[in-house]
């Protein structure tokens, strides 16, 4: 079943622009996509080599997958660490002048050099695996990740979608950061029109206002202490349908547990690979069958992402960005949500997760 829901979120809100597309031909072209990432190809294995071939395997998976629908791509791959002057001989040579769009580099300071390439080129260039600040915003850069200012306001996006009867309680504490979140979260409610808010203090082990045991509530965190996890669960203890949402620094390899059952705590993530999922063993067998080896999450990664990129290519040709924006996209291991945020196309897509019986589930797709 998740199978053919895999990619129905997308296609499903394409379908309306069929006929537009076939009168201009989207779906009958050959896009020429640039992969311009740090393989580091001289001759030493780097953990980011390592993860920028998986990424790239796993694009390319998703490219052929994407051809039974009618996508035609000329991917060509370009390292740019190969050595300190790759990069700049690569666009000083013109080679990606004709190519509609540039996947990469991943580092920002290389990142500001193609994006002024970009722009003058009218290229497409997308950040795959970190948030780039663009500086020019009106380029067109795509992040795929969002960076930690704007992760609170999409936790809380997120929140209000999946719990739109609960009460919410924000709590922060004195810190400059904490209290950053909260008037994010307070701006984003507003805008929203969801009044169903609360804020409160934590302090000293004190909370400024006292919570309304009798509400199915949401203890919305912006902490990013992660020593304040038992206070919290306390307020929801013996509540089934209360919930903490962790600070979105928690949930990492350094700070979390995870054999530890922890039903009522959700963890914000951009990524999750959920455990026998049909689709995801049947991708990681074709991966080792093809590869030989084990498909790491950047190969997940590379796979989602052109397979939204393709569709969109499909369906809206060049100028898919501007119409793929606030369209939901639920992948293997990607829930990709484009929004403009002050001129700036970013991923709010996000799951929750929770650790329950030693495993990580997600809730609510």
């Amino acid at each position: 079943m998740r199978k053919i829901l895999l990619h129905t979120a997308l296609i499903g809100m394409l379908l309306f622009t069929a006929k537009i597309s076939i009168a201009q031909n989207h779906h009958k072209k050959t896009y020429k996509i640039a992969l311009v990432l740090p393989f580091k190809s001289n001759g030493k294995h780097t953990a980011v080599g390592q993860a920028m071939l998986d990424y790239y395997q796993g694009f390319v998976m998703g490219a052929k997958k994407l051809e039974v629908d009618g996508f035609k791509a000329d991917i060509s791959v370009f390292d740019s660490e190969k050595d300190s002057f790759a990069l700049e001989n690569l666009l000083r040579a013109g080679l990606l002048d004709n190519f509609s769009i540039v996947v990469g580099p991943v580092y920002n300071d290389k990142l500001a050099r193609v994006e002024s390439y970009c722009d003058k080129k009218g290229i497409t260039l997308i950040s795959p695996l970190k948030y780039y600040r663009p500086a020019n915003p009106s380029n067109g850069v795509v992040n795929f990740f969002l960076p930690d200012s704007l992760k609170v306001r999409a936790t809380f996006e997120k929140a209000i979608k999946v719990f739109p009867k609960h009460r919410f309680y924000i709590i922060s504490d004195a810190g400059n950061e904490s209290k950053t979140g909260a008037m994010h979260i307070k701006n984003a409610a507003q805008q929203l029109g969801f009044s169903q808010v609360k804020f409160v203090t934590f302090n000293n082990g004190r909370l400024s206002n006292p919570i309304n045991r009798s509400d199915s509530f949401i203890i919305f965190n912006t902490i990013e202490k992660i020593s304040i996890k038992p206070e919290l669960e306390k307020l929801i203890k013996n509540k089934k349908q209360s919930w903490i949402i962790a600070h979105h620094n928690w949930h990492s390899k350094y700070k979390t547990v995870v054999n530890k059952d922890e039903p009522g705590v959700l963890y914000p993530e951009v990524t999750v690979n959920t455990p026998g999922d049909t689709t995801s063993v049947e991708f990681e067998d074709l991966y080792y069958k093809t590869y030989f080896s084990d498909p790491s999450k950047y190969a997940f990664i590379g796979y989602d992402q052109i397979v939204f990129i393709g569709y969109g290519l499909m369906a809206f040709g060049d100028s898919f960005v501007k119409n793929t924006l606030n369209m939901n996209y639920r992948g293997f291991i990607n829930h990709i949500h484009l929004k403009n945020n002050n001129n700036e196309v970013v991923n709010f897509g996000l799951h929750f997760i929770r650790l329950s019986e030693g495993m990580r589930e997600e809730i609510e797709p």
